[in-house]
């Protein structure tokens, strides 16, 4: 009797085939249920192959068919993660965690993440990026400062000078899954900002080491963190810096498409060069975001920072507005628009003169990705924005417009 079943099973097996090889329409003479058997069944024999690029075109097929079953859904994060994908894998599962209608398999979609981050501990990911600016050096578009012992000329003020910087990053990171949904994670970064002047040219590293649970209404985070920038080729006092510290994030997500963010930082930064500015810093922000039925996402957001250094002028409290908008044009085309406020008060009177510093900072921006575009599998994004830093103390007033063509690979 289980003859004619296999027979069945074959006949189907070989319709698909010839569909998906000649693109013909003989798989709908399948019926739903049995081009999703046989999908599965075909994914199945690829992985089982060692082809997992095959098994995701018919795990995709199969997840297409029947979008809330769990054996498709794993099946086809597994396909992602054996092919290579670890991170593609892992954002999958963590969508389908977030997704309300999928509550029911918050257990399975944990106990995914877990076995992913301890059968694929290391993760890493490389990153290029041209900083095309017209104010490299963030010279002052004022050309005198008035105080009160005379009028000093500003150098280079006025004289902003164009340029194009490079950025090289590197990223790793070390998963230990303590349990289902609790993660240990050690991350490392070291980033290379080249100009051609030498003086704006620095290498950036950093490393965390991170406790974080996630279910399925969000996520929450905290850890310590090690902040390295230094300027290998700058004369004289430069920015060097080493900043130690505290951060933390909580992330709540409601109806699948809404979510709220609340992060914050703490940390003591130490000028090497320049023990005027070394102080604490602390930061809070609250960030709203949402993803409408179209595909398009909003999002606003607040800041509010201290900065306290050793030299009280350079002291300040700041606070910074941000929103945003980012839609699909067309089916490979994405375009965003992005503005922000900020304002910083000044502790003490500033140098030479008899008031603080007061500055306001506005920013309008766009950023734009085209998909069919690929390097290496990823995506470049060119993001720009015009700037203007308004300022009681002229030293500090300046315009620019700095733009980021960015491409990110993993692997």
């Amino acid at each position: 009797m289980r003859h004619p079943f296999h027979l069945r099973q074959i006949c189907a097996a070989i319709l698909l085939y010839m569909s998906i090889a000649s693109g013909a329409q003989a798989e709908s003479t399948l019926s739903p249920r049995e081009a999703y058997v046989t999908l599965m069944q075909l994914g199945q024999v690829a992985l089982s192959k060692d082809a997992p690029k095959e098994a995701i075109v018919y795990f995709s097929k199969a997840h297409r068919i029947a979008p809330s079953d769990l054996r498709a859904q794993l099946s086809l994060a597994e396909a992602f993660a054996r092919s290579g994908q670890v991170r593609r894998a892992e954002a999958f599962v963590q969508y389908l965690l977030k997704r309300p209608e999928y509550g029911r398999y918050e257990t399975q979609y944990l106990a995914a993440l877990a076995k992913l981050q301890a059968r694929y501990p290391l993760v890493a990911s490389a990153s290029f990026a041209a900083l095309p600016s017209t104010n490299i050096r963030n010279t002052s578009s004022q050309t005198v400062f008035d105080t009160l012992i005379g009028r000093f000329e500003i150098d280079d003020g006025g004289e902003e000078t164009s340029g194009i910087g490079l950025e090289v990053g590197l990223h790793g990171s070390y998963r230990h899954p303590i349990a289902d949904g609790l993660t240990f994670e050690i991350g490392t970064t070291f980033n290379r900002i080249w100009y051609d002047a030498s003086e704006l040219r620095y290498w950036r590293g950093r490393v965390t080491t991170d406790v974080k649970k996630v279910d399925a209404h969000g996520s929450i985070l905290g850890g310590l963190h090690f902040d390295r920038t230094y300027y290998a080729e700058a004369e004289g006092n430069s920015s060097d810096r080493i900043a130690t510290g505290l951060h933390g994030q909580w992330s709540r997500s409601f109806t699948g498409n809404t979510q709220f963010t609340f992060s914050g930082v703490a940390e003591y930064r130490d000028y090497l060069d320049k023990d005027s500015l070394s102080g604490p810093f602390a930061s809070l922000h609250l960030g709203w975001n949402k993803r409408l039925e179209t595909g398009a996402t909003i999002h606003l957001g607040g800041t509010v920072e201290r900065s306290k250094p050793s030299l009280d002028y350079h002291g300040y409290w700041g606070g910074t507005l941000r929103g945003g908008y980012e839609t699909d044009i067309t089916d490979t085309l994405r375009a965003g628009l992005n503005l922000s406020a900020a304002v910083r008060w000044y502790d003490t009177d500033f140098a030479a003169v008899d008031y603080p510093r007061h500055d306001e900072i506005y920013r309008l921006g766009f950023s734009v990705s085209y998909s069919r575009i690929k390097i290496m599998g990823g995506t470049p994004k060119l993001s720009c924005g015009y700037k203007i830093q308004n300022s009681n103390i002229s030293l500090y007033q300046s315009t620019s417009t700095d733009c980021r063509i960015g491409w990110s690979y993993q692997f």
